[in-house]
């Protein structure tokens, strides 16, 4: 018995349940679709694809992108991004309006929307989803506080609430089993059913923005009890879709939540009413009935299948770019003839960074600063994106993406040329002139695609040119991240895709508190970045945080426990009949708000 006084399932009692609600919602039928009466209109069916299998659908089990976009299509945040606007906008998701700060200037109400429903699950009395309620958002808090819990992404939350730091030192010197509805948190306080206030430690600019993130969707305390880890498989929330169908390494296919609370945007930028971006404007989400989600690893099989009309949206490899794409000496992209007619096409900056990380915890990469400096101008990320990525990107010399303020463009900043004699030169600096005696190096990476080796092949031969020979470890997304979070590795390709658009989220992947298993997988500790990423924390953007994240970035590239590669240019493909795309790099898989325009019926997924 926990401490919750509740008696934990047996596995057995989990997967009849399970099997229970998947054969409730029609889940056991193989092609995911449902037989309809005569004359009933067919359903609008979205037919998409997963690159990646996913960790967990536990939201503080996880923390990267593969699993973050069934999250967010299963569960609710307190907040989210406005579909349309450009810059990215906070608005309200579960609750009535923004939240409102009070007269002391650090405590905010929060005021729940009324007749929000959890899906209807076993764990619920009599399998009908309850109210949410702010006991629900309360409880979600302190278990994404639990040390023992989430592993991955405290860091978001960290020194931001009254009280909550202490909680979590609380719980990691407890073990597992506090009682998260009984237990006290300071700054959090319940008024009543539908309103809650929050005390946070201070002033701070950046306060609302992990409330939009998915470590921090609400889930309610029934399923947690019954289903404890298989919550990771089993989904209970507010979202927008419910599991119908489940394969992790399979396909995944979900259900319009009959319930859901939310509606299409009613404003957007000039322009939108007239790309079409409006027509749905206030109309129920979401505007499909099913996602389909199969498991498509290599992007040839997916792009034949897109070609054929059985993918509706899809991302753009570099040799299918070269076929169906081109970009002139002004950056335009566009299509060549016959895609020009069959697709559609966007283009936008993205929010996520490329770099490789060393494990400084390493007994040789980690302890040879010049090793780590010599690989880093050994590597003309140029060239790379001119021959693996299209041009489609831009070198960085900061760990903050182009768009968001606090990059290179603000603090004029410059890292490492491309200087193969220099990295020859610090290789013999680091005692191995020429590359004599230094053992073979082995790089981690989180796929066995073709591209992902022909990217292995790439830095290989870079590397060769300076005497440092490399073998690449090629594994599935699960096993990479099992790896780098045991933080048994020499050096691994890595990537951070913006939470929120400030530049401390990108600054905080360096911060020795974050290290492994959290967002600092080189486990890098230094005392001055320390000190400068505190006091740059919640400062407002201007020169005098710039100045401290020009220092922060000298220390990067001195130090090197990371070589910084590049900030991609989104591109991808869309069928005709898709509506209301409008590509958001802070709602990465926006399923809920697009519409099939035309009945293509069934071509099966």
């Amino acid at each position: 018995m926990n401490s919750t006084g509740s008696v934990r399932p047996s596995p057995l009692a989990i997967a009849v349940a399970t099997a229970a609600i998947l054969v409730a919602c029609g889940g056991g039928e193989s092609d995911g679709s449902v037989a309809r009466s005569p004359g009933e209109p067919a359903a609008k069916e979205l037919f998409l694809l997963r690159s990646s299998a996913h960790k967990s659908l536990d939201p503080v089990k996880q923390f990267d992108q593969a699993s973050a976009e069934i999250v967010n299509n299963v569960y609710d945040t307190l907040l989210t991004y406005h579909y349309l606007k450009r810059p990215y906008e906070l608005v309200p998701l579960l609750l009535e309006q923004m939240p409102e700060q009070q007269a002391d200037g650090v405590t905010y109400l929060f005021t729940l929307k009324r007749g929000v429903r959890f899906m209807d699950d076993p764990c619920f009395e009599g399998g009908v989803g309850r109210e949410l309620v702010a006991d629900d958002v309360l409880y979600s808090l302190k278990r994404f506080a639990d040390a023992n819990e989430n592993i991955n992404s405290y860091m978001l939350l960290a020194g931001f609430i009254e009280g909550l730091d202490e909680f979590h030192a609380m719980t990691r010197e407890h073990g597992k089993g506090v009682d998260w509805a009984a237990a006290e948190v300071a700054g959090l306080t319940r008024v009543d059913d539908h309103h809650f206030t929050i005390r946070f430690t201070g002033e701070n600019p950046l306060a609302l923005f992990p409330f939009a993130t998915s470590p921090t969707a609400i889930v309610p305390r029934e399923a947690v009890e019954m289903y404890g880890d298989e919550l990771a498989n089993h989904p209970v929330g507010t979202g927008p879709f419910t599991i119908r169908e489940y394969s992790r390494r399979g396909k995944i296919v979900l259900q319009k939540n009959p319930h859901y609370h939310e509606t299409y945007p009613t404003e957007g930028e000039p322009g939108d009413a007239k790309a079409g971006l409006l027509a749905d404007a206030g109309a129920r989400l979401p505007l499909v009935d099913r996602v389909h989600l199969p498991l498509i690893e290599e992007p040839q099989p997916a792009m034949l299948r897109f070609r054929k009309g059985e993918i509706d949206w899809i991302g753009v490899d570099k040799d299918n770019f070269v076929k169906m794409a081109t970009r002139d000496d002004a950056g335009v992209f566009r299509l060549k003839q016959p895609y020009d007619e069959q697709f559609r096409m966007y283009t936008t900056p993205g929010l996520s960074t490329e770099f490789i990380s060393f494990n400084m915890n390493d007994e040789l990469v980690g302890k040879n600063q010049a090793l780590r400096q010599a690989i880093a101008m050994a590597l003309d990320v140029e060239l790379f994106l001119k021959i693996l990525h299209n041009d489609r990107g831009l070198p960085l010399a900061t760990l903050v993406p182009h768009p968001i303020a606090g990059s290179e463009n603000d603090i004029g900043f410059e890292y490492y040329a491309f200087d193969l004699e220099a990295a020859k030169r610090k290789l013999a600096e680091a005692g191995y002139p020429g590359g004599e005696g230094l053992p073979v190096l082995t790089m981690e990476f989180r796929a066995s695609t073709k591209d992902t080796r022909q990217t292995f092949e790439f830095i290989r031969n870079e590397l060769a040119a300076i005497g440092v020979r490399l073998k690449g470890n090629f594994q599935t997304f699960s096993a990479f991240i099992k790896r780098i979070d045991a933080g048994n590795f020499q050096m691994a390709g890595a990537g951070w895709a913006a939470d929120f658009p400030d530049g401390e989220n990108f600054y905080q992947l360096l911060y020795s508190e974050n290290r492994t298993p959290g967002p600092n997988q080189s486990s890098f500790a230094d005392a001055e970045y320390d000190a400068l990423y505190l006091k740059s924390r919640f400062m407002k953007n201007g020169p005098e945080r710039f100045a401290l994240f020009r220092r922060m970035s000298e220390i990067v590239k001195e130090e090197c426990p990371v070589i910084l590669r590049y900030n991609r240019l989104v591109f991808g493909l869309y069928q005709p009949w898709v509506g209301n795309m409008k590509r958001n790099m802070m709602l990465d898989r926006p399923y809920k708000y697009l519409r099939i325009d035309s009945d293509r019926g069934n071509p099966g997924a």
